[in-house]
């Protein structure tokens, strides 16, 4: 039982790092474009950069887990981050940072998957539903370092003394958690050979949608701060207020999204989700001031929350698809735009302006919002 209790725990706490120095990234980012002196489409190459770096990775990361286990890829990858965060503040050139970003891309990408995988071990394991609450953790993570950054901005503490606070002491925890997962790896081969057939219309739907919130909540962790600043004219802590408001919102959400899922059955609540999503972000459009802001990020956070979760418990269950290779589709389709999606919305950003950087989402949603109303019993599973 102490085994048990003791990799939970510790995978929970490592979603919970990894996904901390991601809130600092997120309020930095401002300070990142300041300190290479570029533009939105020179931000953007790092996003580009980073993505190739993780999409290369999680393509060979069967054979790399195979080799070494999740246990020891994760723990390879975590301290890998936690000394490339050291070096990032003194990088002054735009090239040079897309090298890195790269580098940081491949043990970002990997990691994705080996704990990923570590969870799922633990939930076939426990035999009941706990890949949400290890996600609830990567929320808290994203929000507890973007408000403690936030507030390290207010007080102009430099971005190296921010970073090297933050790896002298999640570093060692990074080590110390990944000794307790389980080294006894179960690794399936390469589904992505098994993705390759006559989707039903569920899963290519499930896939979009996963998509768009991928591309919602990826926007938000790159933009959001830079919205603030440029758009809104925020300074200081309230640079972060929007990332704060949309990843508490969700920390919320993914919480309590279970019973809310069963009080109003599949079909309703993906149909709530969506249309909250829709709201958001009309708001941020619409609007830009602090408040709208907090709102807005709020509702949009609350509304992309329980999308994914809910797509890979649904394209578990489609018949005559195999549940691994449903959720396969599910996790290329997040990741992967999870991680181009700020690089494209750069380009937006360039040539329309920040406050346009959404717009694309919004389309996207109230587009698949007409097929998931009409096709209700393909969700009601």
């Amino acid at each position: 039982m102490k085994k048990k209790i003791n990799d939970i725990i510790a995978c929970k706490f490592l979603f919970f790092i990894i996904s901390f120095y991601i809130g600092l990234w997120t309020i930095r980012i401002p300070t990142v474009k300041d300190q290479l002196s570029t533009d939105y489409v020179g931000i953007s190459y790092t996003f580009i950069t980073f993505a190739i770096g993780s999409i290369l990775t999680m393509l060979f990361a069967s054979k790399i887990i195979k080799k070494l286990s999740s246990k020891i890829t994760v723990m390879y990858a975590g301290i890998t981050q936690g000394f490339l965060w050291l070096v990032i503040p003194f990088i002054t050139e735009l090239y040079f940072f897309m090298f890195f970003a790269f580098i940081f891309g491949c043990c970002y990408g990997i990691y994705e998957v080996a704990i990923n995988l570590q969870a799922s071990q633990i939930e076939k394991r426990e035999r009941r539903s706990m890949m949400s609450g290890f996600h609830a953790f990567f929320s808290l993570g994203i929000l507890a370092g973007s408000f403690i950054t936030s507030f390290f901005l207010e007080w102009q503490i430099s971005f190296f003394t921010n970073t090297l606070i933050y790896v002298i002491i999640l570093l060692p925890l990074s080590f110390i958690f990944a000794n307790f997962l389980d080294s006894d790896e179960a690794v399936t081969g390469n589904n992505k050979s098994n993705i390759f057939f006559k989707w039903p219309l569920i899963l290519f739907l499930l896939a979009i949608l996963s998509m768009t919130d991928a591309l919602t909540e990826g926007g938000v962790d790159a933009w959001a701060a830079l919205y603030m600043r440029d758009i809104v004219g925020a300074e200081g802590f309230t640079i972060g207020i929007a990332t704060i408001s949309f990843n508490l919102l969700m920390v919320i959400g993914r919480l309590i999204g279970d019973r809310l899922r069963d009080r109003l059955g599949v079909h309703i609540f993906l149909i709530l989700l969506i249309s909250l999503c829709i709201v958001g972000l009309v708001i941020i459009f619409i609007y830009s001031s602090i408040v709208s802001s907090i709102i807005g990020f709020g509702v949009l956070g609350f509304g992309a929350s329980s999308i994914v979760p809910l797509a890979y418990s649904i394209a578990g269950k489609i018949k005559g698809v195999d549940s691994t290779v449903g959720i396969t589709i599910i996790s290329i389709s997040v990741y992967g735009i999870f991680m181009i999606a700020p690089g494209l919305m750069g380009f937006i950003a360039q040539n329309f302006g920040v406050n346009y950087v959404f717009s694309p989402v919004i389309i996207l949603f109230v587009i698949f919002l007409i097929p998931i109303i009409i096709f209700k019993k393909k969700f009601n599973v």
